[in-house]
């Protein structure tokens, strides 16, 4: 049974969910305010990761990004409460706020047998990934709800984590049903339980380890040494699997592009070091090009 919370958000956030996008990124413009400038959330951590990320930029373009950092975090929460409201997948295939541009990089995922690995960051807007068989041109999408999998790590407010369930996967045909939302702890398990089927298996690997366990190596990152959770590239290796990293890059407000770039054909040829290195490489390209598009708001080195 879900919270009473659960029910008091969905009874606040659903009647918003159903307005027109184009008024949640006006009602977004005030929350980039609030976020940054009135509350300053996390404000200190989002200057601090910018500047050492960039040391070669000046305060005052420190100041430009973290402005256009807080513009685009509010817009990821306006998007996700709208996205909420598409209860009918054509709504959301109408608004083409992401689209897939390379499906047919997939096309061995769709004709062969082989389960995948897709490892993806905090950069466009994961919480609408739930829609992404909308994404790709009609006719194209290789996944299905039976075959798509995504990991996540647990809230500790058991309201909001019922709430973001539902919210996340608003589009789902079947969303009370729909097995492959999965517990952190409980991937591996699945997986083993899983391996006859063929499933794609996303995972988003930028997080630092919640606890320095085995699953956690070091890496170079935006110039700085780092610990990262690698157990989606080590699960990859031992079932060899095929890795992708998933790019979510802004074209425009309102319209994100999402590229699936191969990282191996085969995981079990590398180790997870020279895994997470490849990944890491290509996520910090992609923070270069865009630097406002990724979540500085989370302390990303001690």
């Amino acid at each position: 049974m879900k919270p009473v919370g659960t029910y008091l958000l969905k009874i606040f956030f659903f009647p918003l969910s159903k307005l027109p996008l184009r008024v949640h990124y006006w009602l977004s413009g005030g929350l980039a305010w609030l976020a940054g400038s009135l509350v300053r959330y996390r404000k200190s951590d989002v200057l601090i990761n910018l500047s050492r990320a960039f040391p070669e930029k000046n305060y005052q373009e420190i100041k430009t990004l973290c402005k256009e950092f807080y513009r685009h975090f509010a817009d990821i929460f306006a998007e996700a409460v709208w996205f909420g409201g598409c209860r009918n997948p054509e709504r959301l295939r109408r608004a083409n706020i992401m689209e897939v541009v390379n499906p047919e990089v997939l096309d061995g995922f769709a004709a062969g047998d082989k389960s995948i690995m897709v490892m993806y960051s905090h950069c466009g807007n994961w919480e609408i990934f739930g829609g992404i068989e909308s994404y790709f041109p009609k006719g194209r999408s290789p996944f299905t709800e039976q075959n798509f999998c995504v990991v996540y790590k647990k809230m500790s407010s058991a309201a909001w984590d019922a709430f973001f369930r539902d919210n996340r996967f608003a589009p789902l045909h079947d969303r009370r049903n729909f097995g492959g939302y999965l517990e952190s702890k409980n991937v591996v398990r699945y997986v083993l339980e899983h391996r006859s089927e063929k499933k794609c298996y996303n995972v988003n690997t930028d997080q630092r380890p919640y606890y320095e366990g085995s699953d956690s190596i070091e890496v170079s990152f935006l110039g700085q040494r780092c610990r990262t959770m690698s157990a989606s590239a080590a699960l990859a290796r031992k079932f060899a699997m095929p890795v992708y990293f998933l790019r979510m890059d802004i074209v425009s407000r309102g319209h994100y592009r999402l590229e699936y770039l191969p990282l191996c054909e085969d995981a079990s040829a590398l180790s997870v070091q020279e895994i997470m290195d490849k990944y890491y490489a290509l996520l910090e390209a992609e923070i270069r090009q865009q630097p406002a598009n990724y979540l500085w708001s989370h302390r990303r080195w001690k």
